[in-house]
């Protein structure tokens, strides 16, 4: 009965099966498990309405009543008909034997948790990684269609099968690649002619139509078990023109949902723009081909152009060399956003003599360049290259601006795999940067996480080995396996040891650095697995953590065992956990950039955040070949914190930061926060500015909490200035007593301003 008073309580899904014939009962948080098997099921034999799936679950609950061994896994693959159809889905479970008084087992304890979303949004991620990869790596326009098709067919869970119909050099609609057919990937003509059906939907389609669906036993000559009976049918474009049709089978296992169709067309979209990109730079080579024949200036100018990759990049190049090539006084190329005037010398005309559109592929106008003419206007072959120049431009241009997209894709990316707050902790103040790297658009592998459980602050930084969206995604499985970790209760070391394992068992591992440290006031518990080791910073005094390697990364050694270093971080220490995109400098060497990395991390600064702005100023300010994650940390008395700022009203915002970071740590209310954080930057303002002939040009300000009643003080150290009356600041002292218990102390040393507020429940 305790089993079953436990289980109806819990918003957990939980079920229960119980005597020999496992009878199921259940919570209503399970409801949505078994679907419309509730509530024939309820006190019914399991075999009767899990039928479907009793190969898989029988064993199971058998092994676990015979053997009172418990049996835990993660995304265990289900087959479930809860909604009229066969759906292949995954749980996190765990079965449990339920013990009677003589300590038999006569029931088993279930708890699952649907993790089919997540498994299938993990699986279509590296499809579409893999796509881009093999999309890429293909060699001309008719090997794109038989490198979709390879991979398609490495996941016909998702897409039972796939037609790539793409148009020839000759504008005919031709079959380049299919799956899950015949030999993977196989091209070439069409196994069977189509149903004359199908084949009106795929010429709508493949000819600008909008996405539509066809029979499938239209499309093929027998349709294979576990697929839907009608096949999607998506338009494959290349730079907003008609390139051909994408036919996608829907797989009967899996419904049709929107993330399903989203990912489909993510399909479509990555063929459209590898075709897009093909086609590009067909047209680019042969552009290129015709000028350099024409004239060799005219070659030099398209690969400075080419090499271009920004929009300011090009118009920059593109304006330096058209002077040279047309032997203008004068050039100046516009586009969005950007311009640039180049001087050839001499005497330029009032009005320029060769205005030329900047034109994309698609014929949309992207800029313009306009060319003053000099001593040594060329009127025939030299204008003739500008046209041809203006052209290169056009598409360079347009190859730009699709770089700066995805640049900006990438970044969003990036930022939506980092936490978006740190939590706080009494007695610890932490700080993060994240900066992408800017020399290519590919999504990089590093990361940072920062996880409380009770009484304490773990902080994780990383990198995953490689670039792209396969290295994101790895890195998003390794950050949610390693938060699942600790927030277990595994230490450190455990924790990597067991990551370790999990990527060493991937069907495609991948390598890794990690840190892992976690920390209560005044001690810690780290480990580290091939990452670079955090600085631990005492005043001017900067040292490394460890100064040996603790261990390999991840996915290094399948049997590593990472230990567990315990040591103390005093009050007002600091450490600073970072990636190696910090210190990697071509022009100085990794041992030099360390040295200045631990110059740059002992400038005076009274938050935290001064000590990351610090350290990134550096490379914030140059092109980065890597991502840059900094986590830092600073060891503060739990319950008070004490600042001295400089008589400057830019400071107030440190003062807000840190008083906020340490209410937030508390738990303190949102109303508090904000009454306190206006009340006592009110008096920290007052404080710099009302002071008359300060002994020094500086303020304190002292916060304690304890309880449930926070006191916060602020001196300065001149002599008090009565108050005109004119003003919002005259009337301060007010704003500040409406918000809490105030008192002034007033002596020939300063002002002192104390503020008292018991927190609200």
């Amino acid at each position: 009965m305790h089993a079953v008073g436990r289980m109806l309580v819990s918003r957990a899904q939980i079920a229960m099966f119980w005597g020999p014939e496992h009878r199921a009962f259940y919570n209503d948080a399970y409801r949505p498990t078994i679907g419309g098997k509730h509530p024939h099921a309820l006190g019914q034999p399991a075999r009767e309405h899990w039928v479907e799936t009793w190969d898989v679950l029988g064993p199971l609950l058998d092994s676990v009543r015979a053997t009172g061994e418990p049996y835990r896994g993660e995304n265990h693959p289900f087959v479930l008909d809860r909604h009229g159809f066969l759906e292949d889905v995954y749980f996190d479970v765990s079965y449990d034997p339920i013990r009677e008084a003589d300590g038999s087992i006569n029931g088993i304890f279930c708890i699952v948790s649907e993790t089919t979303g997540r498994v299938l949004g993990e699986r279509r991620l590296r499809a579409l990684a893999e796509l881009g990869g093999d999309l890429a790596e293909a060699a001309d326009g008719a090997e794109l269609g038989r490198a979709a098709a390879r991979t398609l067919d490495r996941y016909r869970a998702d897409v039972p099968f796939a037609l790539v119909y793409l148009r020839d050099a000759a504008g005919r609609l031709a079959l380049s690649g299919r799956s899950g057919l015949v030999a993977e990937g196989a091209g070439g003509a069409d196994p069977t002619p189509l149903g004359e059906a199908a084949t009106a939907v795929l010429t709508r389609v493949a000819g600008g139509g909008p996405a539509a669906t066809a029979e499938t036993a239209d499309l093929l000559p027998d349709v294979p078990e576990g697929v839907a009976g009608q096949a999607l049918v998506l338009p494959v474009t290349a730079t907003n023109e008609p390139a051909g049709a994408l036919v996608v089978g829907i797989s009967t296992r899996l419904p049709l949902t929107e993330e399903y169709r989203t990912f489909c067309d993510l399909v479509a979209a990555q063929l459209s723009r590898a075709v897009g990109r093909q086609r590009a730079y067909e047209q680019e080579r042969e552009l290129r081909g015709q000028t350099i024949r024409r004239l060799s200036a005219l070659a030099d100018a398209a690969v400075a152009v080419n090499t271009a990759r920004s929009t300011a990049e090009v118009v920059q190049v593109a304006a330096r060399h058209a002077v040279g090539l047309a032997g203008a006084a004068r050039v100046v190329v516009t586009a969005a956003g950007a311009r640039y005037e180049a001087d050839g010398g001499g005497a330029a005309t009032a009005e320029p003599a060769v205005v030329l559109p900047l034109t994309g592929t698609a014929g949309e106008q992207l800029g313009e360049l306009r060319v003053w003419a000099g001593d040594e206007d060329d009127a025939g072959p030299g204008r003739a290259a500008l046209a041809q120049f203006a052209r290169l431009i056009g598409v360079r241009l347009e190859n730009a601006q699709l770089y700066e997209a995805e640049h900006r894709i990438a970044s969003t990316l990036q930022h939506s795999l980092l936490p978006r707050s740190l939590p706080q902790l009494p007695g610890a103040v932490v700080a993060s940067r994240y900066l992408p790297g800017s020399a290519d658009v590919e999504v990089g592998g590093d990361w940072y996480d920062v996880i409380r459980p009770d009484g304490e602050l773990v902080l994780v930084i990383g990198d995953v080995v490689g670039k792209g969206v396969r290295a994101a995604a790895a890195m998003g499985q390794l950050r949610n396996a390693l938060r699942a970790y600790v927030l277990e209760g595994y230490d450190p070391g455990e924790a990597l040891t067991r990551l370790n394992r999990l990527v060493c068992s991937a069907e495609q591992p991948s390598f890794a650095t990690v840190v892992c440290l976690c920390y209560t006031p005044g001690r810690l518990r780290y480990a580290s697995a091939g990452h670079p080791s955090p600085l631990l910073i005492r005043g001017d005094e900067v040292t490394l953590l460890h100064d040996r390697a603790l261990g390999p990364p991840v996915g290094a050694v399948p049997a590593m065992t990472y230990r567990t270093v315990e040591g103390a971080l005093a009050t007002g220490s600091r450490l600073l956990l970072y990636t190696d995109g910090l210190i990697e400098d071509r022009e100085l060497g990794i041992d030099a950039a360390l040295g200045q990395l631990r110059a740059d991390a002992t400038r005076p600064g009274e938050h935290v955040s001064d000590l990351v702005d610090a350290v990134v100023a550096r490379v914030a300010a140059r092109p980065r070949r890597d991502d840059v994650a900094v986590l830092a940390l600073e060891a503060t008395e739990p319950h008070r914190f004490a600042l001295r700022l400089p008589a400057d009203p830019t400071r107030l915002s440190v003062l807000r930061k840190r008083l906020e970071d340490f209410l937030v740590a508390h738990r303190v209310g949102a109303t508090d926060v904000f009454d306190l954080t206006v009340a006592v930057s009110e008096a920290a303002a007052n404080a710099i500015e009302h002071p008359v002939d300060p002994a020094e040009p500086a303020i304190g300000v002292e916060v304690t909490i304890a309880d449930d009643e926070v006191v916060a003080t602020v001196r300065d150290t001149g002599r008090w200035r009565e108050p005109t009356g004119a003003g919002f600041r005259g009337r301060g002292l007010a704003l500040i007593r409406a918000l809490g218990e105030l008192s002034v102390s007033r002596t020939t040393e300063g002002t002192e301003v104390t503020l008292r507020r018991r927190l609200q429940g």
